[in-house]
């Protein structure tokens, strides 16, 4: 399946800047550990 593009990726990659921890919440199944595993693909820390 293809990857969705979420409009969450951008204000987490700033927040991610600035502090140590950042908390995504949201409903069931809405791709919250996908969209954070894609994003841990690109950087340097892992999940």
């Amino acid at each position: 399946m293809d990857y969705i593009k979420r409009e969450l990726e951008r204000k987490f990659l700033a927040m991610n800047q600035v502090f140590k921890a950042v908390m995504v919440t949201g409903a069931r199944q809405v791709g919250k550990s996908t969209m954070l595993k894609k994003l841990a693909e690109s950087e340097e820390r892992g999940l």
